[in-house]
């Protein structure tokens, strides 16, 4: 028989694939072992082994049949009664957009006291801190795609608070694409908000280095890794938690040993850490610095595309790059229409196909409607999108 899919998440897997033809008993074992249940392609299987299987669909087709003309009849039904216009689905979608917006400001504002506090050596709200990653776990499993859209949209400060809840929010989203377990992703959020927590010692003049740094500079600069990792050892709320130890000591440990602070190789660096790696480095890939340029999202998957298997793990890429899509949340685009839009969400199936906004029209001035696309929709099959776009050379009205 011909598997095209499983119901486990491919970390669980024995298979490299969820797609492959069963050719040995062990392979049976194994499904018996890991799976509860298989979807096979009748088509793409011997007919030898699916001949009993399409005996049992030959039998159930006229019930399925009947079953197709009531829904499609109770469908048709549903559609003569419904009323809700467009308008005011558009206007739901901003409403998530907004209130996901009021989330992320309040976990910066909540990341700004924490921050601050330990800055003047008063203890750290750990209770707060916990609530905070909490509410990003929530916010991100009910609208990644909005909590995305935002990291990108938002005006970016140099303030630690936000590099870090946007990376927050990456990894998050990350982590729920890859099916770990609500109970670890706190824990993962927690490492993704504090990792950097040793740039507090670090001097703001070196911070804001506009160029390469000397040997000396680039050792306090990577002595914040060490720092963080004592200061949690020193929080009595924190210092049990030996993932996040983990993360903190080890998210810029690299996949060919070329990382710090121990030069670790391969699977001996903390799968969190890993993650954590992957997402810091786009997080500082796409976010505006006064010091230097910025990628677009599409560029900064690329350069993580080159660099699988040699500075990060290349199974965990190739999954954060189907996580964010080809057009991630927040990336402009340039349609073939000569319109100018953003990519306010992906569809999974489809990931070239994602949902739009259009910003410019065709002579790009700012449209003060400005409304929102789902390119999997066949009505719209002829928009498709030319290229991806850089904000710096667009005059973009504010979301």
């Amino acid at each position: 028989m011909k598997v095209v899919e499983l119901d486990i998440n491919w970390m669980n897997s024995p298979f490299w694939r969820h797609a492959f033809k069963i050719k040995s008993d062990k392979e049976i074992r194994q499904i018996k072992q890991f799976c509860k249940f298989v979807v096979i392609d009748l088509n793409e299987s011997d007919l030898a082994a699916t001949n009993h299987l399409r005996q049992k669909i030959s039998d159930q087709q006229e019930a399925l049949e009947a079953q197709k003309t009531a829904q499609l009849a109770k469908k048709k039904q549903k559609e003569e009664k419904k009323t809700e216009p467009v308008e005011a689905a558009d206007t739901a979608a901003w409403q998530r957009l907004k209130k996901a917006e009021k989330d992320l400001e309040q976990t910066v504002e909540q990341m700004s006291d924490v921050f601050s506090d330990i800055k003047v050596g008063r203890a750290v709200d750990s209770p707060k801190l916990k609530r905070s990653v909490e509410t990003m776990a929530q916010d991100v499993l009910n609208d990644s795609s909005s909590l995305l859209l935002l990291t990108r949209l938002k005006e970016k400060e140099q303030s630690l608070a936000e590099k870090s809840v946007n990376v927050c929010v990456l990894t998050l989203t990350f982590a729920k694409h890859l099916g770990i377990r609500k109970d670890q992703l706190c824990e993962l959020g927690l490492g993704a908000l504090l990792h950097d927590i040793g740039m507090l010692k670090v001097p703001d003049n070196l911070l804001n280095h506009p160029g390469p740094l000397n040997s000396s500079q680039r050792a306090i600069i990577e002595q914040h890794v060490m720092d963080g990792v004592s200061f949690v050892g020193l929080n009595e709320d924190l210092s049990s938690m030996e993932s996040l130890r983990d993360m903190i000591a080890c998210h810029h440990e690299r996949y060919d040993g070329s990382g710090y602070p121990r030069g670790l190789k391969g699977k001996s660096i903390p799968l969190f850490a890993r993650i954590l790696g992957i997402t810091t480095t786009y997080e500082a890939m796409t976010r505006e610095r006064f010091y230097s340029e910025s990628s677009s999202p599409t560029q900064a998957l690329a350069k993580l595309y080159r660099w699988r298997y040699k500075l990060f793990d290349g199974r965990l890429v190739e999954k954060f790059i189907q996580a964010l899509g080809v057009y991630p949340p927040g990336c402009l685009v340039e349609l073939n229409t000569g319109q100018v839009a953003v990519v306010t969400a992906i569809n999974p199936d489809v990931r070239t196909r994602p949902v739009i906004r259009v910003l410019l029209s065709k002579d790009q001035t700012a449209l003060t409607d400005q409304p929102e696309l789902d390119l999997l929709m066949p009505e719209l099959a002829h928009i498709n999108i030319l290229r991806t776009l850089d904000t710096r050379d667009l005059d973009l009205p504010s979301v």
